[in-house]
């Protein structure tokens, strides 16, 4: 990946405005609350609770707010360019905080995406990999088609595409996965969170949603309690097909 420029949110949002109403509603609306949402009324319910008590501790309280909100939590927006490399890791160094990464493009690999947790993808354009890794959030505004697409964010964070998703075998652990069109896949996995197709979901042979995941999956990736382990599943499908699974 190479960065080629720092956007503002405004900016940001003019080139997601420029490529679609619904993929700019959807995104912004999730970056807002996340991340932008105004705290003008905390602050106003905080003066007037300030106002109450006695000087020397309203002057200790005002002190820390004022600590905790120059704190910038806001995440670095970067518009990038993919270099035509294989497969595509985009990660945060070390107390980098959350990062907002935006491709004007389409994404070809063939080999693995991953999105990490603190990492907000945004692509304008289609994606296409053998495997996508989705623990962070990802925004596509075209198609996704991949032979493993997988999100596992313990309900925080979601994929989602304003196309159609097409894979082998799309599965979730904690993940929210959408559609604007069709999601169309041999196998499926959901186990926390939904996956949803808005204009269908079609899936071809084993649909596995909710529980009883130990009598459907290779005993490889289940735990010792019988249930789903996302560390051996991973492991599991870099060396196996998605027919394989499946038992």
């Amino acid at each position: 990946m190479k960065e080629l420029q720092q956007l503002t949110k405004d900016q940001l949002y003019t080139r997601l405005k420029n490529q679609s109403e619904n993929f700019y509603s959807t995104v912004s609306s999730t970056l807002d609350f996340t991340f932008f949402e105004d705290h003008s009324s905390d602050e106003e319910d905080l003066s007037e609770f300030l106002e109450m008590l006695d000087q020397e501790t309203a002057e200790k309280i005002k002190a820390a707010s004022l600590e905790e909100n120059n704190d910038d939590n806001t995440p670095k927006i970067t518009l990038a360019e993919h270099m035509h490399s294989t497969s595509l890791d985009l990660i945060t160094e070390d107390g980098e905080g959350y990062k907002i990464i935006l491709f004007e493009q389409d994404i070809t690999l063939s080999e693995n995406l991953f999105v990490e947790d603190y990492v907000i993808l945004i692509v304008i354009g289609n994606i296409q990999a053998k495997n996508i890794i989705v623990n962070g959030s990802l925004y596509c505004s075209g198609n996704l088609s991949c032979n493993l697409l997988f999100g596992a964010s313990g309900n925080d964070n979601e994929t989602f595409s304003n196309g159609n998703i097409t894979s082998s075998l799309i599965a979730e652990n904690g993940h929210y996965t959408v559609a604007e069109g069709s999601i169309r896949s041999k196998y499926l996995i959901s186990l926390h969170n939904v996956i949803e197709g808005k204009e269908g979901r079609f899936i071809e042979n084993i649909s596995l949603d909710g529980s009883n995941e130990a009598e459907f999956l290779h005993p490889e990736i289940i735990d010792k309690n019988g249930y789903f382990d996302e560390g051996a599943f991973l492991h599991f499908i870099n060396k196996n097909t998605p027919d394989a699974v499946f038992k």
